[in-house]
This record gives structure tokens, C-alpha cells and sequence, in this order.
């Protein structure tokens, strides 16, 4: 079977590297992701050019002739008439049809989900709107990060593609429609790690920690005399049997060690593994009971 690889990343650059691989496979060319800047598509074709891959263009010309053409990190929509034309198969960082659009395994994670994981479905003029071939699905405890489970989400989806990809093309993988409608996810953005002056609740923040913890994630952080301090530990406060607190959000009201309470909404977070903007471990009793943390 004939396919090219559309998209610019380190696991597109995994995939390339596996249907290069595989003897049922010819590996037409890659196009990459134009969203991408520039100089991380020109290190990303050094890359493909370095193990004997060639570059395309994404022109239709190029298309002809092709059984599927995989996107993976790309980021961009393509024209309806295109993906009515030919089989465009995508790799979604999530699990459909309830969760589409970006960042959608780090949402199901915000929304108190038990699975997060990818998804291999056919692409229509809606995105994430395709039938399903393949769902891939991990259980994420309580205890464990987006970061934690990374490696093994996108290991598996490189362990079975090219399996897929040709169960597709003989037709050996039939296609599910997507019945349910599912929630359109808008991008995290490291922004979204700032805890400004903790007035969420502690299972918002604790959440948001599982979601954006390094080192796949941009960190967690708060602002206390105009520094940036990078949080390496969350716990809730009912994950310590800790309920209803109050006092004041932001608001240091213990401090044991390198770990200190901080009041939220609702409770409060246990926050340890503290560092500052140049990668400082902060030292103990740095922060103080009483102290705003916080813009």
C-alpha cells in the first residue's frame, strides 16, 4: 500500500521511522505541518532527509495515486474536497467520540475521567468527525499524571499503526460511525498553569496539575513577590482527609518541611517539589505560614 505521512513532530518523526520500516508498506514522502515555524520544519526535514524520506508538497498532484494519506500532528484543516476525495486517516490524542478537537486528553483528565488515549478514525469535513477504526484506551488513577501515562499512550499507537493502517487498506478494519456527539476542546496553553491567587477549587487545581505536570506538560506555577515558582507536587486536601478549610485563597496555613498548604476555594492543596524560575530547588521554610501567594 501507498501512504504519506502528513504532519511535524516527534511522534510524527516515530511514525515516519515505522512505515519506513514495515515491508507492506512504500512510503511515498512526508508532508509537513506549514503551521509549524519554520525552523522546526527545516530541523524536522533534516531529520526525514537524513534517513532517505523525501519532502512533498501538499499539492493534489502528489495525492493521486496514494491508498491513505496519515496525519499525525498536524494541525491544520484540510479542504472537504479532499477528504472527500481520498482516505485521509488521522491520529487523534484522544478518545471519540466524546472528547474532539485539542487537548482533549488533558480535558478528560479536568473532568474527572477514568480513561484517556488515542484514537485512529477516517477524517469527513468536521473535525474529529470521521468513523472510528481504532480506539486505544488507559486507565489513569487518581495518582497519576498526563505525563505519566505519555509514553505509553503514543508507544502503543506506534506498536500497532502500521497493523491498522493495513487492516484498513484490506479492508480486515471496518469503520464504526460516530453516533454520540462529543465536546470540542479548546488548546491548553502554558498560561493556563498560572494559579494566580488560587481561587479555584482544590480539585480544579489538582486536576490541572495532572494535566500539565512536566515533563510533557508546561508545569503548574504561582507568582509571590513578582517570581515565578514552578510546582512539581500537587495533592487535594481530601486526598489528605482534609475538608472545607477556611480562610483566605492563596494563603499559606501550614508548612511541614518542603511542603506547604495553601488555602483554595474551597480547601486547600498540598504543594511540594517547589522550584524557581532558574531551576532552584526552593529551601525549606522559604515560604511562610501566612504569606499570599498569588498576583
Amino acid at each position: 500500500m501507498k501512504v504519506i505521512l502528513l504532519g511535524t513532530g516527534d511522534i510524527a518523526f516515530e511514525v515516519f521511522k515505522r512505515l519506513q520500516e514495515d515491508s507492506r508498506i512504500e512510503l511515498s514522502g512526508v508532508i509537513f505541518d506549514a503551521s509549524v515555524d519554520s525552523e522546526t520544519n527545516e530541523r524536522y526535514k533534516e531529520q526525514i532527509e537524513g534517513m532517505g524520506g523525501r519532502i512533498l508538497a501538499f499539492e493534489e498532484e502528489n495525492l493521486q495515486g496514494i491508498d491513505v494519506i496519515f496525519t499525525c500532528e498536524y494541525r491544520k484543516a484540510i479542504l472537504r474536497e479532499l477528504v472527500e476525495k481520498y482516505v485521509f486517516i488521522n491520529c487523534h490524542a484522544g478518545i471519540l467520540p466524546k472528547y474532539r478537537g485539542f487537548s482533549a486528553n488533558p480535558w478528560a483528565i479536568m473532568n474527572g475521567e477514568s480513561q484517556v488515549g488515542y484514537t485512529i478514525h477516517r477524517m469527513d469535513d468536521k473535525l474529529d468527525n470521521g468513523d472510528i477504526f481504532y480506539v486505544g484506551r488507559f486507565p489513569i488513577s487518581r495518582n497519576e499524571t498526563y505525563a505519566d501515562l505519555y509514553d505509553t499512550i503514543f508507544g502503543d499507537m506506534l506498536g500497532r499503526i502500521c497493523d491498522i493502517l493495513v487492516g484498513i487498506y484490506e479492508k480486515q478494519i471496518h469503520p464504526v460511525r460516530q453516533e454520540e456527539r462529543g465536546r470540542y476542546c479548546s488548546r491548553f496553553y502554558a498560561g493556563m498553569g498560572d494559579l494566580k491567587d488560587f481561587d479555584k477549587t482544590s480539585e480544579y487545581i489538582f486536576n490541572l496539575y495532572r494535566c500539565m505536570a512536566k515533563p510533557h506538560g508546561t508545569g503548574v506555577y504561582f507568582i509571590h513577590r513578582g517570581q515565578k515558582y514552578y510546582v512539581g507536587k500537587v495533592v487535594a486536601g481530601m486526598d489528605m482527609q482534609v475538608e472545607d478549610y477556611i480562610g483566605i485563597p492563596g494563603k499559606v496555613v501550614n508548612s511541614e518541611g518542603a511542603v506547604i498548604w495553601v488555602k483554595t476555594q474551597d480547601n486547600i492543596v498540598a504543594l511540594s517539589e517547589i522550584i524557581n524560575e532558574n531551576g532552584e530547588n526552593v529551601p525549606e521554610g522559604y515560604f511562610k505560614i501566612g504569606n499570599r501567594l498569588g498576583k
